[in-house]
């Protein structure tokens, strides 16, 4: 019996930090709620935007599709009390997908990670479908398919946030985020399920793509990563940081080695629309070797100097050594974790095993 208590009590000693610390844990998790208060970024708008965008080669006539894109996303040494009334700031991935029946139809996703002026922050997703203009008689029109908003909770917005939307094969895209080592999946959207969007291509284009005819041709930048605001916030007490773009080939996942900008006046995502649709005006960019030392991040802020477009953010190449130590990193938590519970749940069997062996009256 004494044996048998003694035993009992190191087992219970033992498994007490490891319940401490996943309940210290536990109140770190990401905190989603969903809302109506939506912020959409409009295309063909006078709502200011910038961004870096991928190259997939440096004449920008080579594009390509892909299964999905991401990117991380976070808001240091911002205070919203210096944004105007009733404004908000995003940052995110801004990529396009076709049509395979339905000629001049193109469509623009959104994924942004949004503050707003009262310091709130939430998750934006959404869809336009859009018409290219085809001269002399129809003008270019677009609608917004979906749009969806979760309130973020439990979040320092100077912690980073990573988006993620992929296709599948039957046609749904999923979102997800993650921060801290927590995963959180959002319910998929049956995107093709939607009015028009039957034979919507399921990948989304990277690349780019020089279109229509001379001399009215027009650079188009498939996916796009950068910031957006309802109106200009001109003051120096923000900044939006963008880390590790990258997009899902068939291979696997693959940064974006070479990321030129882009201001919202020729941020074309098909001939006729784009993100935004107004410059920045104010806002630069810190970038590799711009300060920057990590190879894939941009941090865009306010200081009165516009950045312009076409500047080289980075360029490497056959360089995904960084995303691969992230991706590792990530793994490594989440094996930690899943060990530690594996660990509570044999220890919590092992007390029940012994107390019920110290109530059993022996055999012999």
């Amino acid at each position: 019996m004494k044996i048998n208590s003694l035993i009992l009590l190191i087992a219970f000693l033992a498994v007490i930090p490891l319940v401490a610390a996943l309940r210290v844990e536990a109140t770190e998790t990401i905190e989603l709620a969903p809302t109506e208060i939506h912020h959409v970024i409009e295309l063909n708008s006078n709502q200011p935007y910038v961004a870096g965008y991928h190259v997939n080669t440096p004449d920008l006539e080579t594009r390509e599709t892909v299964l999905a894109t991401a990117i991380t996303v976070s808001f240091p040494s911002t205070d919203t009390s210096y944004f105007p009334s009733g404004s908000w700031l995003g940052g995110g991935m801004f990529v396009q997908a076709q049509d395979s029946k339905l000629k001049y139809v193109d469509y623009g996703f959104y994924t942004m990670l949004v503050l707003d002026a009262e310091g709130n922050m939430f998750l934006d997703v959404g869809m336009h479908q859009t018409r290219e203009e085809t001269p002399p008689l129809n003008m270019p029109t677009e609608q917004l398919v979906y749009a969806y908003t979760w309130h973020v909770r439990e979040i320092d917005p100077a912690t980073p946030v990573t988006l993620l939307a992929s296709w599948d094969s039957e046609g749904w895209v999923h979102y997800s985020v993650s921060a801290s080592g927590y995963n959180v999946t959002l319910p998929p959207i049956n995107v093709t399920n939607f009015p028009n969007c039957k034979s919507m291509i399921r990948k989304f284009y990277a690349g780019n793509v020089i279109v229509g005819p001379f001399p009215f041709s027009r650079y188009v930048q498939y996916f796009q990563f950068g910031v957006v605001s309802s109106t200009n916030i001109a003051n120096n007490h923000w900044l939006v940081d963008l880390r590790d773009p990258r997009i899902l080939r068939e291979t696997g996942w693959n940064p974006i080695d070479i990321a030129w900008s882009i201001e919202g006046d020729i941020s074309y995502l098909d001939y006729s629309w784009m993100w935004g649709g107004s410059p920045y005006l104010g806002v630069s960019a810190q970038f590799y070797k711009n300060p920057l030392e990590y190879p894939y991040e941009v941090i865009f802020f306010y200081n009165g100097q516009t950045l312009p477009s076409g500047t080289v953010l980075w360029q490497h190449r056959n360089s995904n050594s960084s995303i691969q130590a992230a991706d590792s990193s990530t793994s490594s938590h989440l094996t930690s974790e899943v060990f530690s519970n594996h660990a509570v749940s044999f220890l919590i069997c092992v007390l029940m095993i012994l107390q019920v062996s110290t109530k059993t009256p022996s055999c012999i």
